[in-house]
């Protein structure tokens, strides 16, 4: 999995459920997991509100993984 993708899986967590993804799921969980997100998340015109916070809370959580 990519970076990219991983950051977007925990966004789409965030958004649904307000937490990170844990330290120990393997890839297969992190991407069925975000493909349910998404799917409650479609259409939801409000999601994007749901989205604040997440930026601080990646950057602690991996910042050991994040370029300064």
């Amino acid at each position: 999995m990519t970076w990219a993708k991983f950051k977007e899986a925990n966004r789409l967590l965030w958004m649904d459920k307000r937490h990170l993804v844990p330290e120990h799921w393997d890839n297969q969980t992190i991407e069925s997991m975000a493909d349910r997100c998404f799917v409650r998340l479609w259409g939801n015109h409000e999601a994007q509100y749901h989205e604040v916070g997440f930026e601080e809370a990646f950057a602690k959580k991996f910042k050991k993984y994040l370029k300064s």
